[in-house]
């Protein structure tokens, strides 16, 4: 069954099931055998059963008061969930619940306040509230109920605190921006006049803290139908969402939003949720630009992409959270994967260091995947005894990793050989297969940065300077990235074949008594331009003989924008931004490199000459791995760009060995 989802938001199906079912049918209570009176939380023995918090009508400076029941999740069940920030701890206020007065943070005292009804019960399910915090083994178990308790309820209210003058006017400004924003204008945009539209409320509602937390993430996808409340104003969730991607979409083509740069993990985890939340309900019809961008540029409209639990929790990693764990846990309830293995129950007993590992362990052998060794992060600051093949998924290094989109164009390293691995008996040492492609020769001392002031495409004359300074960003990067691929050029060809000339990129020629720049992309170059890409569109495609001519856009413009005519720089910019875009998608975080034997690529931000490239069996990129006297560390996945365009052939001559990753702490 299919359901427009601007009605679903906006009440119209819950409004029917209200006046009609609900009405006679109350949601069934489960009494104790014998109530204890002398504790707050009656024992939960029944599968499926969780409290409900049930908060007493009253008025504005009214006492707050409530009560817990136990009830079973079903259809029969009518409650709302809570989704807010927990706040500090340390600042309280009291609560009278159940006869009982407890201490909640001052975050949950204002959002049970203002959802407060004047008149009439309302049933709300509250985490911090409903689940017995002190007992870990209830936790355990809650948590692996989370998923039904969000999707089941009739609402999930997402409360982003009182409303104060920094955030006045936000909501009708958003409910605004969703009718200028509607997404056939695409083409039609036009920058929107500043005295219409107040961007700085708008802004500094998204920078509230609940776009922060991890634990958001399973509550705003899971819920079939939110609504975003801020004080006492509201609006439905789908329309933020809606007005954020619109944003992204409006600064990147249109114009420029006044303080922007400070929402862009905001914006990330908006697009994640929606994603993620369009994979998982396959029958809502959700009206938003992303299915208007597949229409005009061809990216694909794959499902279940944005719902593998390692995908989750790589995207996620800017959320925060009190408990490292949460980072694992607090996406079970999201994923679409089976996630019943033993491997992944949650348990706050043991350290955060084992919670990773046998994270690591379920996705290579229940998913017979490698990906996630290619998880990097900062395990020198790390605060968990783990082995050296575990990241900190607490400290994860900002960038995607190369296997992200393996639906739309996969990576092949290994020749689609079968993996080979096994884990010790106490399951702290990795056994690996692979081969030895290759020694690192040269590491670039620099990584591509991402201009903190993106120019938009709009008015080419007024944004002219702004080209030329995103342009020369990344241009010592690129001249770094020339040299070291030219250098292993010479080795690669030994003097046998003559290596591609270094200014061929700027060759000009005499036209009308002019010299001009030589349009076209000399095929001894593109090696190099597929290399500078991860040979990846922006879209995470594979790149095509189109996009050569956009990367060779970019390394002209990057290298001589300053010099080029005008008129051959407006021609050329968009081209060069699609190519900018690519090298963002997937390099960030990464060096440019060459090897012994001359091949180049990308390598891990903190890969040494002297490492070793080695293909895993049944990896889908070559990783970097440092030989060490009592093993071998593996820092991250990095690519090679040759080596992915001849896999089999590497195979073929390349060494075969056992890698053995062992348990010691990375330095």
């Amino acid at each position: 069954m299919f359901a427009y989802e601007p009605l679903r938001d906006y009440g119209l199906f819950d409004n029917i099931a209200s006046w009609t079912i609900f009405l006679v049918v109350p949601p069934k209570r489960i009494q104790p055998a014998e109530p204890d009176v002398g504790t707050l939380y009656q024992p939960i023995t029944q599968d499926k059963e969780i409290r409900l918090l049930v908060l007493e009508p009253g008025t504005p400076g009214d006492e707050l008061r409530c009560h817990l029941i136990n009830t079973r999740l079903s259809w029969r069940t009518k409650y709302e969930a809570l989704s807010y920030t927990w706040g500090d701890p340390t600042i309280t206020r009291q609560l009278s619940c159940s006869g009982r007065t407890i201490d909640v943070t001052v975050s949950l005292h204002d959002a049970l306040s203002d959802l407060r009804q004047p008149r009439g019960k309302r049933l709300l399910w509250v985490d911090v509230v409903c689940i017995n915090q002190a007992d870990n083994n209830e936790k355990a178990q809650q948590i692996r109920l989370m998923g039904e308790i969000y999707s089941q309820a009739r609402r999930v209210l997402i409360y982003l605190g009182k409303t104060d003058s920094s955030v006045d006017g936000a909501m009708k400004s958003i409910r605004q921006l969703d009718w200028k924003f509607m997404p056939i204008h695409v083409r039609r945009m036009k920058p929107t006049p500043e005295d219409k539209i107040s961007w700085g409320p708008i802004i500094n509602l998204l920078r509230r803290p609940w776009f922060q937390r991890t634990w958001v993430i399973q509550e705003a996808i899971l819920a079939k139908r939110a609504h975003v409340i801020c004080g006492k104003q509201s609006i439905p969730w789908a329309m933020l969402e809606r007005v954020v991607i619109a944003m992204d979409f409006y600064k990147a083509e249109v114009a420029e939003i006044p303080d922007y740069s400070s929402i862009v993990d905001t914006v990330a985890g908006v697009h994640l949720m929606r994603s993620a939340r369009r994979d998982r309900y396959v029958g809502i019809m959700m009206p938003d630009l992303w299915l208007y961008r597949w229409l005009l540029v061809g990216s694909p409209m794959n499902r279940q992409e944005f719902t593998k639990l390692l995908d989750l929790i790589m995207d996620s990693r800017t959320f925060a959270c009190s408990n490292p764990r949460d980072k694992v846990f607090g996406m079970l309830g999201v994923t679409g994967q089976d996630t019943s293995s033993e491997y992944l129950t949650p348990d706050y007993h043991i350290s955060p260091g084992d919670v990773f590992r046998k994270f690591v362990l379920w996705e290579i052998f229940h998913n017979g995947s490698l990906r996630v060794l290619g998880s990097s992060s900062d395990k020198a600051g790390s605060h968990y005894s783990s082995p050296t093949w575990v990241p900190d998924f607490n400290r994860l290094d900002h960038h995607r990793s190369l296997t992200r989109h393996e639906n739309r164009a996969r990576f092949s390293a290994s020749a689609d050989l079968p993996i080979q691995a096994r884990a010790s008996n106490d399951d702290t040492v990795l056994h690996l297969k692979g081969r030895i492609v290759d020694t690192l020769h040269t590491v670039g001392e620099m990584m591509i940065r991402n201009p903190s002031d993106l120019a938009g495409k709009g008015d080419y004359v007024n944004k002219r300077m702004t080209w030329y300074d995103e342009l020369r960003v990344n241009k010592d990067m690129i001249i770094e990235a020339i040299t070291i691929w030219l250098e292993a050029m010479e080795r690669l060809t030994q003097g046998r074949h003559p290596v591609p000339r270094a200014n061929a990129m700027l060759a000009t020629k005499l036209v009308d008594g002019k010299l001009v720049l030589k349009d076209g992309v000399p095929s001894d170059w593109v090696p190099f331009l597929r290399a500078l890409v991860c040979n990846r569109t922006d879209y995470g495609q594979e790149a095509s003989n189109v996009f050569e001519p956009m990367v060779a856009a970019y390394v002209r413009l990057s290298l001589a924008a300053e010099k080029l005519p005008k008129p051959y720089v407006r021609k050329h910019y968009p081209l060069a931004r699609r190519a900018i875009e690519a090298s963002l998608s997937l390099a960030q975080s990464r060096r440019f490199a060459g090897t012994d034997m001359g091949l180049t690529g990308y390598v891990p931000m903190r890969a040494k000459k002297g490492d070793l490239v080695v293909i895993l069996y049944g990896a889908d990129v070559p990783f970097v791995v440092r030989k060490q006297a009592s093993g071998r560390l593996l820092p991250e996945d990095g690519e090679i760009s040759l080596i992915t365009y001849a896999s089999k052939l590497v195979m073929e001559w390349s060494k075969s060995v056992g890698i053995v990753l062992r348990p010691q702490r990375s330095v």
